[in-house]
């Protein structure tokens, strides 16, 4: 099926949302090429492939909304994530670049960035949060909403939970400083247990790990 056929199965569409996401999860001398060109493909390239197929409608109609699903790690790159914190920092670039596009050219079409915590989805099986109260491990039906909600008042970001808000002005530290802010909030400890979904799903119920499968 080519990318006009589905266009028009689609038929006309008000609010694109890009979601897809992989993560291999591993120190980078342990990523082979295969991993990381599947993590480009599939965090990068898809959202250039899938938005540019929906995009001159709403260029035409001049309305539309698109809803780039990136990750807090678009914001901050943490160990084990660094092909996975390239691709969302990519997606956010993404989103940004494209906002200042349309409000010259299309100001009715509208874009939303969302920068997510991990979400209880077991894409990222074996996460841990430090502190659950600042961090929590998100829930997906609560996601959810909060991205209906962000179109529906037409926010142009949403970082979950509010913590995440503090990352950008953090960069104002110095490099040391903001290092040991993340290490001491558990940010660069989170995926010390990485397991993922495969993993999870492989292992039997009595020595599954007892972390919540996040995604993000």
């Amino acid at each position: 099926m080519t990318t006009a056929d589905t266009v028009a199965a689609a038929g006309p569409v008000d609010i694109l949302v890009n979601n897809a996401g992989v993560v291999s999860g591993k120190p980078f001398v342990e990523l082979t090429p295969d991993e990381i060109e599947r993590t480009v493909r599939v965090n990068v390239l898809a959202l250039f492939w899938v938005t540019g197929a929906f995009l001159p409608a709403m260029l035409e109609r001049g309305s539309g909304h698109v809803v780039t699903v990136a990750s807090a790690a678009g914001l901050i790159g943490t160990p084990k994530e660094t092909d996975y914190a390239a691709s969302k920092f990519a997606a956010f670039g993404f989103d940004e670049a494209l906002r200042q596009e349309l409000r010259r050219s299309a100001p009715g079409v509208l874009t939303t960035i969302v920068c997510p915590f991990y979400i209880d989805t077991g894409m990222f099986a074996g996460v841990k949060t430090r502190i659950p109260l600042l961090l929590p491990i998100l829930r997906p039906e609560r996601v959810a909403a909060r991205i209906v909600r962000a179109v529906q008042l037409n926010h142009r970001r949403l970082f979950m939970p509010p913590m995440v808000y503090t990352v950008p002005p953090m960069r104002l530290l110095p490099t040391p400083l903001f290092d040991l802010v993340a290490d001491l909030f558990g940010v660069n400890a989170c995926m010390n247990d990485f397991v993922g979904r495969a993993a999870a799903a492989e292992t039997s119920p009595a020595t599954a790990p007892t972390a919540k499968g996040a995604d993000r």
